[in-house]
C-alpha cells in the first residue's frame, strides 16, 4: 500500500511543475553559400585593325609593330607572310581578306 501512495504522491506533483519551461528548438542554419562567380565573357567580337604607323610599318590589333614592305604587305611576327590584294587590302596566311581602311590601313574580320 505504501508503494500505490508514494506513486500517487510522485504523480501529483508532477503535474505541478509548469509545462511553460520548454524550450524551443532553431532548426539547424543553413552553410554559408559562395557567391556564383560573374558569367565569363570572351573578347569583344568584331573587326580588327591592322594601322599604318606613318613610318612605312604597320600596327597590328595586339599592339606589335612590323615593318612594311615593298610590294605593301609586311611579315607577321612568327614569320608568316601578308600580301597584297592587289585591290588595296591584304590577306592574312590563313586566307582571310582584310580591306583598306582608306587612311594607308587595313580592316580585318
Amino acid at each position: 500500500m505504501r508503494i500505490v501512495m508514494l506513486g500517487l504522491v510522485a504523480a501529483s506533483l508532477a503535474a505541478c511543475v509548469p509545462s511553460s519551461t520548454r524550450v524551443a528548438v532553431a532548426p539547424p542554419a543553413a552553410p554559408p553559400v559562395a557567391p556564383a562567380p560573374p558569367p565569363a565573357t570572351g573578347p569583344i567580337a568584331g573587326p580588327k585593325k591592322i594601322a599604318y604607323d606613318g613610318a612605312g610599318g604597320y600596327i597590328l590589333p595586339d599592339g606589335t609593330r612590323v615593318p612594311g614592305d615593298a610590294g605593301g604587305g609586311f611579315t607577321l611576327p612568327n614569320g608568316a607572310k601578308v600580301a597584297p590584294d592587289g585591290k588595296g587590302g591584304v590577306v592574312l596566311p590563313n586566307g582571310a581578306h582584310c580591306a583598306s581602311d582608306g587612311v594607308q590601313g587595313f580592316v580585318c574580320p
